[in-house]
């Protein structure tokens, strides 16, 4: 618990410093003689504009491109390791629907959102973990913590919630306050945490090993891109993609041979 609420209360303090220092300029300003009112320098950006589309301050949206395309491969192997958890645990419904995939998707989208029944686990953990992984592919980018919390909304929300997870639930709302909300206090934690461990040498208590365990886990897809390509000296994959695929992609089906219950995981690897 101390170490949800420490996070918590420091993102707190930072908040108000900042708003106190602000207060304090403009009464230092206020003392200084009349100010010209409702009068805004358009040179100063608002600190609520998303520049996700549009960088402004160096941010790299390559990489953020980059890191998107191998979050929807991964995220495909996140949905087929719950697809496997037993029923009671997950809530998903493996069934085609009656009219098939596809109508079963929008039939989903349509009722949602809804409050669900989710094992504790996966909607107050499980579900602000991974939004705290989105949060970490843009705050890595170089993007503001604004910035990062709206590209984990949108990657929860669209990709997750109204996209892979629909094919097997109806939406939930517990999920889409949670894993952006929690994403953020969880990935800003994680994203400072990572840099004072790079700064100790990669070493957390003293070890390496407890190191590059924590550097993992607190960005599971930065590091599985980086391992990669260390593990073959250059730089092999660029991106990732993925799809669950009822029917073979790759391969022509064998004459006679039923394909009904199928399904695959296409992974596709930019080289």
């Amino acid at each position: 618990m101390r170490k949800i609420i420490s996070p918590l209360a420091g993102l707190l303090l930072l908040s108000y410093q900042h708003t106190a220092i602000a207060a304090s300029e403009t009464s230092s300003k206020v003392e200084e003689g009349p100010q010209v009112e409702h009068q805004q320098d358009e040179s100063t950006p608002s600190p609520y504009a998303v520049t996700l589309w549009d960088p402004q301050n160096g941010e790299d949206s390559e990489r953020l491109w980059s890191q998107t395309k191998l979050m929807f491969g991964l995220g495909v192997g996140v949905a087929g390791f719950i697809a496997l958890l037993p029923p009671e645990i997950s809530n998903w419904d493996r069934s085609d629907g009656d009219d098939g995939l596809i109508e079963k998707w929008w039939d989903n989208v349509r009722e949602g959102p809804v409050w669900d029944e989710d094992h504790w686990a996966i909607n107050y953990i499980g579900h602000p973990y991974f939004g705290g992984v989105y949060y970490q592919v843009a705050r890595k980018s170089g993007y503001s913590q604004w910035d990062s919390f709206s590209y984990s909304a949108l990657m929860s929300t669209f990709y997750w919630e109204y996209g892979l997870e629909a094919f097997a639930e109806v939406p939930s709302i517990q999920d889409l306050v949670v894993t952006p909300v929690g994403g953020w206090i969880y990935g800003e934690w994680a994203h400072q945490t990572e840099k004072e461990i790079i700064a100790d040498g990669g070493t957390a208590w003293g070890s390496e090993g407890w190191g590059s365990t924590a550097l993992f886990f607190l960005d599971p897809v930065g590091k599985i891109g980086q391992g990669i390509n260390s593990m073959f000296g250059k730089e092999v994959i660029q991106a990732g993609t993925g799809m669950i695929s009822p029917v073979p992609s790759y391969f022509s089906p064998a004459e006679g041979e039923s394909y009904a219950g199928y399904w695959g995981v296409d992974m596709v690897f930019t080289f």
